[in-house]
């Protein structure tokens, strides 16, 4: 009996430590996830890597999203294989393979249906958006000039659906023929009763076949035209105009937006070089401008400071990256954006047969004001 006794407190020992242990390994694992989905791990850990676009990151609009949010989404489906093919990626870090600048698309991201309109909901949007952009002149004065105009945002439920954003509204195929994106060559829309409407670019036909479009074809989405909602590179020109008008450079000083774009714009071949820069531009003003300087030294420290940190967000020579090393799509100004169709595919079925897709800026927006 006594030999049982023992045996059985064994038992419920093993028993107790092991389920000990379950929970001590359950807790640990869910915190390791946790950590492996955090703004750190992914900005930090892989610092030198990541560290053009966890900067961006920071300054963009959705700086207080995770990137797990984006990037993974939801599901242990998705937590699933992103961590699997994250193992390539990890490699690439350990032995410094990884491609200098980070590619993109990146090929493998999540369908934005899933996730970024877990928070847009792009068929709500309703009427037209007032944009007001403001710029400034690189003379004396730094004179401003406004131009305002109205984004026709439209959107709307399937068949209802309008204007920019009827192209999530409706079902749209579309067949890219080069890696980024920009070269489209075919598009399906497809109706109530799925027949495609089709179009073809006249001068990419020879590159387009049944089995490329029925293996290759993508169903367009948020991301073919939000392509930088969160790593937005902008140029020093951009940012020092964002300043401005913010106020956090005082535009009363004599050509600050040209000595700023003088010290950062072509980029500098480190930060380092880029900050000394904007440091001398203290000496233009104690040269060229002494009376300035004497009053207003403090408003021309903290233009400096401003400086400084456009110069943070523009200069990573490290991973040859620049405001000129990402297209995007929105903004149509280093790429063809929205004119990577319009403009170009010729309908080849239904009522529009032979019809260009329309080119017109009107499309889109109206211009208000340009002043």
């Amino acid at each position: 009996m006594e030999r049982h006794k023992r045996h059985r407190e064994k038992l419920l020992f093993l028993m107790l430590a092991g389920a000990i242990g379950i929970v001590l390994l359950v807790m640990g694992g869910y915190q390791l996830i946790e950590f492996m989905d955090s703004t750190a791990f992914c900005g930090r850990l892989c610092h030198e890597v990541m560290y053009p676009e966890y900067t961006a990151y920071q300054a963009s609009p959705h700086s207080r999203v995770l990137c797990s949010e984006c990037h993974v989404g939801s599901g242990a489906d998705y937590i699933v294989r992103s961590k699997l093919s994250g193992i390539p990626q990890v490699l690439a870090v350990i032995f410094e393979t990884y491609e200098r600048p980070i590619p993109t698309p990146v090929t493998n991201l999540r369908p934005a249906r899933e996730t970024c309109e877990q928070c847009h909901r792009p068929e709500r949007f309703a009427g037209d958006l007032v944009r007001v952009h403001t710029t400034y002149l690189t003379d004396e004065e730094n004179t401003e000039k406004v131009d305002t105009r109205i984004l026709r945002v439209g959107g709307g439920e399937f068949e209802a659906a309008r204007d920019i954003h009827w192209h999530i509204g409706a079902i749209v195929w579309y067949l890219a023929l080069d890696k980024e994106r920009q070269e489209i060559g075919w598009v399906g829309v497809e109706d109530k009763t799925g027949e495609l409407t089709e179009y073809i670019n006249p001068r990419k036909a020879a590159e387009i076949t049944p089995q490329g479009i029925e293996e290759e074809k993508r169903l367009m989405d948020c991301m073919d035209c939000h392509n930088r909602a969160t790593h937005i590179f902008r140029s020093p020109e951009e940012l020092i105009d964002i300043a401005l008008t913010q106020g956090t450079i005082d535009s009363s000083l004599p050509f600050i937006k040209r000595e700023g774009l003088n010290a950062l714009d072509p980029p500098n071949s480190s930060l380092a070089e880029a900050i000394a820069k904007v440091e001398a531009i203290k000496d233009f003003y104690r040269t060229s401008y002494p009376l300035i300087y004497g009053e207003k030294w403090r408003t021309i420290e903290d233009a400096i400071e401003e400086l400084k940190e456009i110069a943070r967000l523009t200069t990573f020579p490290d991973m040859k990256v620049s405001w000129k090393t990402y297209i995007d799509n929105i903004a149509h100004q280093e790429s063809s954006g929205c004119m990577r169709c319009h403009g170009k595919l010729v309908a080849t079925t239904g009522d529009q047969k032979g019809k260009v897709i329309d080119s017109g800026c009107e499309s889109c927006h109206h211009i208000l004001t340009s002043e």
